[in-house]
């Protein structure tokens, strides 16, 4: 099963998705040879969200599901992390902001997953 790293941000009751193609998902990716979940979200961030810095980085456990694109296997291991600077999209990001109802857009298997248990566990 393929690995995912990504991190989930809230403020004021917002969190932060990024979108990729027509589907929303949280910011992240795949780690690269022998890099580290963190090492893959600094890059992560720094490739997709280049004006965003992470800080605060607590583990909150693994998500598997299904990929929207390739529709395989994915285990993503999620991170909680507080942010500062400006969010302005790069890469392949088609778009990203502060979302108060994630459950009204087109949400990958996954982010949907962790978004209940967000819910579920008072978080949003």
């Amino acid at each position: 099963m393929r690995k995912a790293i990504c991190v989930v941000i809230i403020e004021n009751g917002h969190i932060l998705l990024v979108q990729k193609r027509e589907t929303w998902i949280l910011p992240g990716g795949k780690p690269e040879a022998e890099e580290s979940d963190i090492q893959c979200l600094l890059r992560e961030i720094g490739e997709e969200l280049p004006g965003l810095s992470l800080q605060n980085l607590k583990y909150l456990g693994a998500f598997p599901g299904i990929t929207p694109h390739r529709g395989d296997e994915l285990c993503a291991e999620v991170y909680l992390a507080d942010v500062t600077g400006a969010i302005t999209p790069s890469a392949e990001i088609n778009a990203a902001r502060w979302v108060e109802k994630p459950e009204g857009y087109h949400l990958s298997d996954i982010t949907r997953k962790i978004v209940l248990f967000l819910r579920q566990n008072g978080y949003l």
